[in-house]
């Protein structure tokens, strides 16, 4: 199978947790060979976390495929400068540090350009540059409340937050694309940079472009009360379970309501604000009173936008979801069958796909030391010296 559109570029992965490695991971998915460096006692998840199977985590599995692992002991001397050499040879470095521990530890931005002016060197971090905050840690729940997101699941009065890990993920697909393009100018014109990822502004910039409608123009006084209350409509309850709507024109409004039973809500002579308010009520009744199949094969029928609602029990086996071949499975030494879900863009000439297992602890040390140009005394050297595993 043909390589990924990212094939001969390497990345050096100082990160931990989720946003950075599923930015890695995204990279790796590409064709990127992405060299996990980790500290001796490994990425946090690799210990924390459940489920877990023979002392492998589910969640370490789900963020670092298609990656190389290779110790290194940063707080040793020899550390930092194993580092170096290898980002000498690399296209780019993503790590996920708190603000200024890798410029005390010799290997920020600064550190790094001297040895290798065309590299992409991307910091993902809580905040922005200014502002008390700029180098405050941040987790995932502090950025869904600080970004708005919680207060748009469920209002101000009780904020919700999205039960995933949403705001490092929209983070690492930020970074992500921010480094493919950086990659791309440094190809084209033989300059590297600098890229900050925020996580509140990565999470606001995906966040707020629909949900702030209301505070578009300014001042935002007279405007801000007409916005829409929702962007999306709640599934609706049937007899037997849950189903999903999602009219958007006059026209699918009006073959829903025909195909509701009652094509005189349409003709109502009400304002449309009202008139969508008081069908989105009468459906709330009338889907109740028969069983999810049925609506779903009459509202298709009507060519309405509808899905089922799937939890983890009936995704798996849904016929769309086997049609794709949405999910695949592999097996991982000792720990047997995994499930991964699949990349979710396809290239028809160079596919995303897993290539590589997550790796195990330091399982490719000595290779990658090996291929940077590195004796095998002097890899044992700094093997004694507990630099490396």
């Amino acid at each position: 199978m043909a390589s990924g559109p990212l094939d001969g570029l390497r990345v050096l992965d100082l990160t931990a947790v989720v946003a950075g490695p599923f930015c890695t991971m995204l990279l790796g998915d590409l064709g990127a060979d992405v060299i996990k460096i980790e500290p001796p006692e490994g990425d946090s998840t690799r210990r924390f976390g459940r489920p877990q199977k023979n002392g492998v985590t589910a969640s370490f599995l789900a963020f670092n495929r298609n990656k190389r692992s290779i110790v290194v002991d940063l707080k040793k001397p020899d550390g930092p400068t194993l580092v170096l050499t290898l980002a000498a040879k690399a296209d780019a470095l993503v790590e996920n540090n708190r603000p200024g521990v890798t410029d005390r530890l010799g290997i920020g931005y600064a550190d790094i350009r001297r040895v290798n002016p065309k590299i992409v060197y991307c910091s993902i971090c809580g905040f922005g540059p200014k502002g008390w905050r700029a180098d405050h840690p941040a987790y995932d729940p502090v950025i869904q409340a600080f970004s708005g997101m919680a207060a748009i699941q469920g209002g101000s009065q009780r904020p919700t937050a999205i039960k995933m890990a949403l705001a490092d993920k929209l983070s690492g697909m930020t970074a992500a694309l921010s480094v493919v393009s950086a990659l791309l100018m440094a190809r084209n014109r033989g300059v590297g940079q600098f890229i900050r990822v925020p996580m509140l502004e990565a999470t606001m910039a995906f966040v707020c472009n629909d949900t702030m409608a209301g505070y578009t123009f300014v001042p935002e006084d007279e405007f801000k009360g007409q916005a829409p209350r929702t962007q999306s409509l709640d599934p609706f309850k049937t007899s037997d379970g849950w189903i999903s709507l999602a009219p958007f024109t006059d026209a699918q409004y009006e073959r829903l309501c025909a195909a509701a039973g009652h094509p005189e809500w349409w003709n109502c002579a009400l304002g449309r604000a009202e008139r969508l308010r008081s069908i989105i009520k009468g459906l709330a009744e009338v889907l109740r009173q028969e069983t999810s199949a049925r609506w779903l094969a009459r509202l298709e029928e009507a060519d309405i936008p509808c899905g089922p609602v799937h939890d983890y029990e009936t995704l798996f086996s849904d016929d769309e979801i086997v049609a794709n071949e949405s999910f695949s499975l592999y097996e991982y030494p000792g720990v047997g069958t995994v499930r991964t879900v699949n990349p979710g863009a396809r290239l028809n000439e160079t596919p995303m796909r897993l290539r590589r297992l997550p790796p195990k602890l330091g399982e490719h040390t000595d290779e990658v030391l090996l291929e940077a140009g590195f004796e095998r005394s002097r890899i044992e050297e700094l093997r004694r010296d507990r630099v490396i595993n």
